[in-house]
């Protein structure tokens, strides 16, 4: 990390230097992954909660699912002045007085992201309970699974605060502290998330296959399942 610093302070300090590294922004790519998820997850939160007043009772999936949106929308108001200080350029290229804004706001983006994703695979969890019976075999293993959830995006955002010590090290390299392996704490999170959603995505095949109702029953219960995802 210190000889990154010192190549980037040299290029800004040498012109000539500066002129000849690579240039460009992916600010076009972010705003249009922002711009398209974000209007969907809240057309299909609305719409949940439409059918949730026409046709039944909102529940705690749905308060979630809610919950999650919200803290989604600040994951992508955090991202939006990330990108107006200088997230999506090479760091050679981000105004140094802007340096400082635009890492705080990656700070902030960091902590929403578990949080927003955590919520959404509880609503996920909490729906396959409403559905399935009281007695049924399955319920045990989720909620278990909606256990291991909530404690590792709690564990995961409790480590980005403790990442860099003191804290504001993260964004202002100007004082003295350190931080840990970052790139290999987020290869570990990822491969946990992706391990937990495959787990996620595949019970209703496991609850589908072990419930002894009719083929119309079953058909029921998927289509809920499908609107729910």
């Amino acid at each position: 990390m210190a000889l990154l610093e010192w190549a980037v302070l040299a290029a800004r300090q040498t012109t000539g230097d500066s002129q000849s590294l690579p240039s460009g922004t992916r600010a076009p790519t972010l705003y249009g992954f922002m711009g398209s998820f974000g209007p969907l997850a809240l057309c299909a939160v609305v719409l949940r909660f439409y059918s949730r007043y026409r046709f039944a009772r909102i529940g705690w999936d749905d308060i979630t699912i809610a919950i999650g949106l919200v803290l989604y929308t600040g994951l992508i108001v955090a991202t939006v002045f990330a990108i107006r200080y200088g997230l999506g350029v090479h760091i050679w290229e981000v105004p140094q007085d802007t340096e400082v804004q635009m890492q705080k706001c990656g700070f902030t983006s960091q902590v929403l992201y578990p949080s927003s994703l955590g919520v959404v695979k509880l609503s996920l969890l909490l729906f396959f309970l409403r559905v399935l019976p009281a007695d049924h075999t399955w319920r045990k293993a989720l909620f278990c699974l909606a256990a291991w959830v909530v404690t590792s995006e709690s564990a995961f955002t409790i480590a980005l605060f403790l990442q860099c010590r003191p804290l504001n090290f993260y964004w202002d390299k100007t004082v003295d502290g350190t931080c840990f392996d970052q790139p290999k704490f987020y290869y570990v999170d990822a491969a946990l998330n992706m391990t937990t959603d495959l787990v996620i995505l595949s019970l209703p095949w496991f609850i589908f296959r072990d419930l002894n109702d009719a083929v119309a029953r079953k058909m029921q219960y998927a289509g809920r399942l499908m609107v729910s995802s």
